[in-house]
C-alpha cells in the first residue's frame, strides 16, 4: 500500500505564491495584447478614412479650412488632423491611438474619452468641409444663394446684380439636362420673389416661374420613370408610376417636345419600351446621335444604355433589324468616349461589342476595336476577354487553329466566359469535320451543364443547343424528312440561343 507524503506548510505557500504570479503574468499579457490590437484601430476610425482617401489638393484645402477661426477654434482638432494628414500615405505601427492623443494633446498622459471627443469634433469639421465644397462647386447657385441673402437684407442694387449674374451664368449653359430646368426654377423663382419687394405694378414673371417648374419636373420624372422600367424587367420587380401617365399624355402632341432634348429623349424611350413602337426608338436614336451634345456626359451615358439595352431586347426576341441598331449606337458611344468609366470598358461591353460587330462580319473593324479598347479592361479581365474575342474573330474567317490556341490561354473565372468558350470549342469541332472528338466534348459539357443548376434559364438554353449539336451528328443527311423535322423542331424552340447556327450546319 502506498501513502499520500504530507507536503511542508513552506512548500505549500510558496506554491500558492507562483500561481498567483504567473496568473498575474498571463493577465498583463492578455491585457496588453488586447489593448495592443484596440490601439492598432486608428487607421480603421470613420475620420482617418476620410481624410486619406481625399486627394492631395483636397487635403491641403481641408487643412487651411480647419485652421481657420471661423471654421474650427480648437488646437487640439488642429493637432490632431495634422498627425493624421502626415500619415495618410503610410501603413505604420505608428498611427495608433496612443500617438494620436500624444500628437493632439503633448505631454498630457493617454486618455481615450478625450481623445474620442477630439475625434468627434474633428469629424464634424471634415463633413462641414464637404458639405461646403459640394454647396459651393456651382457658380450659378452660389449666386442664387448670394441674391436671397441680399433680399433678405432688404440691399436691392446689391439683390439686382446677384440676379443679373446668375443669369447670364444660366444663358451660357451649354448642357441642358434636368440640374438645368432645376436652376432655371431657382431663378426665376428668385426673381419673382425680389419683383415682389417692388411696386404692385412692378411686371412678374409668373409666367417663366410655371413653365420652368414644368420643365423641371417633367425632366425628373421622365428620367426616373425610365430607370424603373429598365431596373424592373431585368430585376422582375414592378413600380408604382404614380402620375405618369398624364405627363406622358401631356407630351404626346407637345409642339416644344424637340427641343428639349432632356425630356425628349427620355420620353422616346419610355414609350418604345412600353408600347414597342419602332417610330419612338428611330426618334430616341436620332435625337442621341444629334442632340446627344447637349446634355452632360453621365446624362448621355444613361441614355446610350437604355438605347442599347432596349436594342438587345428587342434582338434577343427576334428583332433582327436591331443589331445593325445597337451596333451604330456602340459605335457613336465609343467615339465621344461615353462608355468608358475612369479609362476603363466593362469586359461585357467589350465582349457585347465584339460579338455584335463579328456577327455583321465587321471583322476589320472588330480586329481594330480589340487592339485599340483591349487595354482599356480592367487588368484582372483583359487577357481572358481578349484571347476570347480574338479566338471568335479567327473562327469568324475560318480559322480554326489560331482560334483554339487563343482559347487555351483562357481562364475560366467567369462561368459564363467559360460557357462561351465551351460553346466555340464544339462549334470549331463540328466544322472541322472531328466528329469523334465533338461527340466526346458533348458528353464532358452536358456533364458540366448538369451540376451548374444555379445557371436557371442559361442552362437550358446550352443544354438544348447541345442535344440538337448530337442530333446533327448522327443525321442522315439524305433523308429529306428527318432534315425538315429537326428543323420545324429548332425553329420552334424558344429558349435556343445558338439557332442560327444550327439551321446553318443543317
Amino acid at each position: 500500500m502506498f501513502y499520500a507524503t504530507k507536503v511542508p506548510a513552506f512548500l505549500e505557500r510558496l506554491n500558492d505564491i507562483f500561481f498567483d504570479l504567473s496568473k498575474q503574468l498571463f493577465g498583463r499579457v492578455l491585457v496588453l495584447k488586447a489593448l495592443s490590437k484596440y490601439l492598432s484601430k486608428m487607421k480603421k476610425s470613420n475620420v482617418f478614412h476620410i481624410i486619406s482617401n481625399l486627394p492631395t489638393e483636397r487635403r491641403r484645402s481641408l487643412r487651411k479650412f480647419i485652421h481657420s477661426p471661423f471654421h474650427n477654434l480648437r488646437g487640439d482638432v488642429k493637432n490632431l488632423f495634422l498627425f493624421l494628414e502626415k500619415n495618410t500615405a503610410k501603413d505604420l505601427p505608428a498611427i495608433t491611438f496612443a500617438n494620436a492623443h500624444a500628437a493632439a494633446y503633448p505631454g498630457q498622459a493617454f486618455d481615450m474619452q478625450q481623445l474620442r471627443y477630439c475625434m468627434s469634433y474633428l469629424m464634424k469639421a471634415v463633413e462641414k468641409y464637404l458639405t461646403v465644397q459640394e454647396a459651393t462647386a456651382d457658380p450659378l447657385q452660389n449666386q442664387l444663394h448670394l441674391s436671397n441673402a441680399y433680399r433678405k437684407l432688404g440691399l436691392e442694387k446689391h439683390t439686382r446684380r446677384a440676379l443679373e449674374k446668375a443669369s447670364v451664368l444660366q444663358s451660357r449653359s451649354r448642357q441642358q439636362d434636368l440640374h438645368f430646368y432645376e436652376k432655371k426654377y431657382q431663378l426665376e423663382a428668385e426673381l419673382y420673389a425680389y419683383s415682389e419687394g417692388m411696386k404692385r405694378t412692378a411686371p412678374r414673371n409668373l409666367q417663366q416661374v410655371n413653365l420652368s417648374l414644368d420643365l423641371a419636373f417633367l425632366a425628373k420624372k421622365l428620367k426616373h420613370s425610365c430607370l424603373a422600367l429598365s431596373h424592373g424587367a431585368v430585376a422582375n420587380v414592378e413600380y408604382d408610376s404614380g402620375l405618369l401617365d398624364l405627363v406622358l399624355g401631356h407630351l404626346e402632341n407637345a409642339d416644344w417636345l424637340e427641343s428639349h432634348p432632356a425630356i425628349s429623349l427620355y420620353f422616346y424611350y419610355y414609350q418604345a419600351a412600353t408600347k414597342g413602337g419602332h417610330s419612338y426608338f428611330e426618334k430616341l436614336k436620332k435625337g442621341i446621335l444629334e442632340k446627344g451634345g447637349s446634355l452632360p456626359g453621365e446624362e448621355l451615358r444613361t441614355l446610350y444604355l437604355l438605347a442599347i439595352n432596349y436594342c438587345i431586347q428587342r434582338f434577343n426576341k427576334g428583332g433582327q433589324r436591331y443589331l445593325p441598331e445597337v451596333f451604330d449606337l456602340y459605335k457613336a458611344a465609343l467615339e465621344n468616349g461615353i462608355l468608358l468609366e475612369n479609362g476603363l470598358l466593362s469586359r461585357f461591353a467589350f465582349k457585347n461589342i465584339a460579338g455584335i460587330a463579328i456577327r455583321l462580319e465587321q471583322y476589320a473593324w472588330t480586329e481594330v476595336f480589340i487592339k485599340k479598347y483591349s487595354h482599356h479592361i480592367a487588368p484582372r479581365h483583359r487577357r481572358n476577354y481578349t484571347s476570347f474575342n480574338l479566338a471568335k474573330l479567327h473562327y469568324a474567317r475560318k480559322e480554326f487553329g489560331e482560334a483554339m490556341q487563343l482559347l487555351q490561354k483562357v481562364e475560366y473565372e467567369d462561368v459564363f466566359l467559360n460557357l462561351d468558350a465551351k460553346m466555340l470549342l464544339l462549334k470549331i469541332y463540328f466544322e472541322m469535320d472531328e466528329m469523334d472528338v465533338l461527340d466526346s466534348f458533348i458528353s464532358s459539357f452536358q456533364r458540366f451543364l448538369q451540376r451548374k443548376k444555379a445557371l436557371g434559364y442559361h442552362r437550358e438554353n446550352y443544354l438544348g443547343t447541345l442535344q440538337f449539336a448530337r442530333r446533327l451528328i448522327t443525321l442522315n443527311p439524305f433523308n429529306k424528312k428527318e432534315k425538315e423535322e429537326l428543323k420545324t423542331e429548332i425553329e420552334e424552340t424558344k429558349a435556343l440561343g445558338e439557332k442560327e447556327w444550327l439551321l446553318k450546319q443543317l
